[in-house]
């Protein structure tokens, strides 16, 4: 008689061992519900913070429109964000950084169109103090949503966590300059350019960061 192809005492440790797991909810719900904390994140932040003092200056379509449009970006990176958690719905880091990329090249152009409507406040009147408190705005903005994707993240354990970070920590970045576009009166590139891209970049680093640390203490 031949021998089990699985020696009974690691049959019975791995039959012990087994528990039930909640599925994991589909990637379009998922996407909501970090949304729904974006979007409550804009509410309370265009209630409570207000308004750029130029935005009589900027037609709708450029202030609240391309807001809107940004929004969306967002949605789509944290999306993905989602959709490369999940162990064999990887997509390729071509792609990835193709999105990423464009959704930055939109903020930029977004940005100096704004500029070109409504100069803001000059360059020569703005010190470090003023963009570095933008950028902590913009993080601070992030932080719920890059938390909650994270935490998504994690539950799903993906095989390239760094991956999900990157692209979690920008959605949540674009969200969160989508509210800048509202709120900052500055529209000089070299402002745009170093305090709210860079921001986003940062952001984005650190999403990858987390994730990369997560999955190295994973293994």
């Amino acid at each position: 008689m031949s021998a089990p192809l699985v020696p009974e005492k690691l049959l019975k440790a791995v039959t012990d061992d087994l528990q039930p797991v909640t599925p994991l909810a589909p990637v379009w719900r998922r996407t909501l519900w970090v949304l729904a904390v974006s979007a409550l994140v804009f509410a309370v932040a265009v209630l409570a913070l207000g308004l750029r003092s130029d935005i009589q200056s900027i037609p709708t379509w450029l202030g609240w429109g391309c807001s809107a449009i940004e929004f969306l970006a967002a949605a789509l990176l944290l999306g993905l964000a989602l959709r490369e958690s999940i162990p064999g719905r990887s997509i390729p880091l071509g792609s990835a950084l193709t999105v990423l990329a464009a959704c930055i090249v939109y903020q930029l152009t977004v940005g100096y169109v704004t500029w070109r409507f409504s100069p803001g406040i000059p360059w020569e009147n703005q010190t470090f103090a003023d963009g570095m408190s933008c950028m902590m705005s913009d993080t601070m903005l992030a932080l719920p949503t890059l938390l909650i994707t994270i935490w998504l993240i994690v539950r799903a354990f993906p095989t390239r966590a760094w991956m999900a970070g990157m692209l979690g920590g920008a959605g949540a970045a674009i969200a969160s300059d989508a509210i800048t576009h509202l709120r900052c009166p500055i529209s000089d590139m070299r402002h745009v350019l170093m305090w709210h891209t860079g921001a986003v970049i940062l952001i984005s680093a650190a999403g990858a960061l987390i994730g990369f640390v997560w999955g190295r203490w994973r293994a």
